[in-house]
């Protein structure tokens, strides 16, 4: 039988953007959500060519460009802030839109649960899943309720235990980046992306998000210490050369500041078991370079709206979804885990430009 009642469990960018296109396809939609209200999380997100494509096709991306910044390209600085390399964006969500937005990580959040709202999706805070049973799409729910449905999507992020629960542990790289993120006043002449290459172990993305507003991403290291606070990021950044201790004037005490964690891991294919589909960072955690984790995820979303649509029954949808999804999703994979692993340990022949080119021809087809 046709999918046409489907469960997501996760309330972030992929869980959203899931529900949101299955409810544009037909389908009837509940999305369960563990925490009971909105997180708040400092953080921006860069919405790169193919992902504001992907959210025009879900019907978000005029929002997201008033409520964001709209730029074009990013650039490579040294510590100094002396251009180094500059890498062009190409314009893929048409003519009447911009090649790229910054946009702060909740605001995005909230156009998509906005419009999943629209669409007729249930969403549905402070409902914790505590098992589920792949063969039958039968979850169980803290309050005591089972819930049971033709498709389960697994959005709930990356190491989610109820992710290994199902699937196992992914595989992935040993060692995880730490991203550490804030939202500081927009420095004057900030108008696209930056990322700074300076020194090893000094090294941050800078994204306008507003026209008062930017997003800092610092990748933090063990030589920093384990603080993660505004006063820390201050003084971490004081420390370094010219541009960042232009920043480091711009964080304010108390600020706050988020953490995340990339390992890069991802799982085994097939990505589905029985019933339950894994998508996101819940099938591959994708490091922030390029701005590519979201993209990715609102790709899942696109592609299981459209196998929707065509009303194919659970087994061949989960088939066409890894054959469209998998390969494609692997190579970008690998391409981000390379400019990851330059972070880490920088190598003369790792050629940025090269990285972002060869992106750059696998996401400007869509999905």
């Amino acid at each position: 039988m046709p999918v046409r009642d489907v469960v997501v469990v996760g309330g972030g960018l992929a869980g959203l953007a899931c529900a949101a296109a299955c409810a544009q396809a037909g389908a009837r939609i509940e999305l369960l959500e563990s925490a009971a209200s909105p997180l708040s999380r400092a953080a921006h997100l860069e919405i790169v060519p193919n992902l504001l494509r992907d959210l025009d096709t879900l019907g978000v991306a005029q929002a997201c460009v008033r409520q964001g910044f709209a730029f074009s390209g990013s650039s490579v600085v040294d510590e100094d802030g002396t251009l180094r390399a500059e890498l062009p964006s190409r314009r893929l969500a048409g003519p009447l839109l911009p090649p790229s937005v910054g946009i702060v990580y909740e605001d995005l959040l909230a156009i998509l649960a906005q419009r999943a709202r629209a669409l007729g999706v249930c969403l549905q805070s402070g409902q914790q899943v505590l098992g589920v049973d792949a063969g039958a799409g039968r979850l169980t729910l803290a309050d005591g309720r089972s819930r049971q449905a033709d498709l389960v999507i697994l959005a709930a992020g990356a190491d989610a235990p109820i992710v290994r629960a199902v699937f196992g542990a992914p595989t992935g790289s040993s060692r995880a980046t730490i991203w550490w993120h804030a939202l500081i006043p927009r420095p004057h002449g900030l108008d696209q992306a930056v990322w700074m290459a300076g020194a090893v172990g000094r090294r941050l993305l800078l994204v306008p998000v507003g026209m008062a507003k930017a997003g800092i991403a610092v990748v933090h290291t063990e030589a920093m210490g384990r603080e993660f606070d505004a006063e820390a990021m201050a003084r971490t950044l004081g420390s370094w050369a010219a541009l960042p201790r232009r920043l480091a004037t711009l964080i304010q005490p108390g600020m706050p500041t988020t953490v995340r964690a990339s390992s890069g891991s991802m799982l085994d294919g097939p990505w589905f078991r029985g019933a339950v589909l894994c998508v996101g960072a819940s099938a591959r955690a994708v490091a922030p370079p390029f701005g590519q984790s979201a993209a990715q995820a609102v790709e899942d979303a696109l592609v299981l709206g459209e196998l929707i649509g065509q009303g194919l029954d659970r087994t061949p949808l989960m088939e066409c979804f890894m054959q469209r999804r998998g390969e494609r999703a692997r190579r970008v994979h690998g391409l981000v885990q390379k400019a990851v692993r330059w972070i880490d340990q920088p190598d003369a022949s790792t050629d940025l430009l090269a990285i972002s080119k060869q992106l750059s021809d696998i996401v400007s087809i869509p999905a």
